[in-house]
């Protein structure tokens, strides 16, 4: 299913219940996490926020490290993760995992970012034994682009459903790019609804996919 987006305030605070929820689910960590923030003091509407955001979450946890990278994406850091963007988040868990966060994850997008940070912690995703062995054989080199919006409940899915494919391939990459803060990616590729899925360049999906059909997708863009 497939969303429409318009504009919506993308900060976040999270009260008692969320936080108790939060900190529950918190419990499913199994190594520690490095969400690496890379953020900019000028022309950078929610780096602020997003900071805000991933210190909340990190209080919840003593296994979720924050490192802190600001200023320029031509620094050795930014070039080493492939980021192209502020704000960024980028988790690493044992491994160094090619998932990003490009802008806020507020609203729906929330629950991506918490769920991914188990299933960095953990190196594995819990999807059924035969697609991991599909996503686990791919031997090319595929970048997963996932648009989406805050107030899109179909979004947070498909965002998880491309990082697990980064945390079990790493030969994937894995980005989540807010739309309402990239404009010119929207424009770009042509993102009228949300979630729409970019493999490639050249794959797309439009809605949130069924496992397999992701994974059908994945192989369609190597081919292609």
């Amino acid at each position: 299913m497939q969303q429409a987006y318009g504009e919506v305030d993308m900060v976040v605070e999270m009260d008692d219940a969320t936080r108790e929820q939060v900190r529950e689910m918190f419990t499913g960590i199994l190594n520690t996490v490095t969400a690496h923030l890379f953020l900019e003091e000028r022309n950078c509407l929610y780096c602020n926020d997003v900071k805000d955001m991933v210190e909340q979450l990190a209080e919840l946890s003593e296994k979720i490290h924050i490192v802190e990278h600001r200023g320029a994406l031509t620094s050795d850091e930014a070039k080493e993760m492939g980021v192209e963007y502020h704000p960024a988040i980028v988790l690493h868990g044992t491994d160094k995992y090619n998932i990003k966060f490009y802008g806020i994850p507020a609203g729906h997008e929330f629950g991506a970012l918490v769920n991914s940070i188990i299933d960095v912690s953990t190196g594995t995703a819990p999807l059924p034994p035969d697609v991991i062995e599909d996503i686990k054989a791919i031997d090319k080199p595929i970048n997963i682009k996932v648009f989406v919006t805050p107030q899109c409940p179909y979004c947070p899915n498909m965002t998880r459903l491309a990082h697990q494919a980064a945390i079990l391939n790493p030969l994937i990459t894995s980005e989540m790019i807010e739309s309402l803060e990239f404009q010119e990616l929207t424009a770009k590729y042509e993102v009228f609804g949300v979630p729409k899925t970019v493999i490639n360049e050249t794959t797309m999906i439009d809605g949130l996919s069924p496992v397999e059909m992701f994974v059908e997708k994945l192989f369609e863009a190597i081919d292609s």
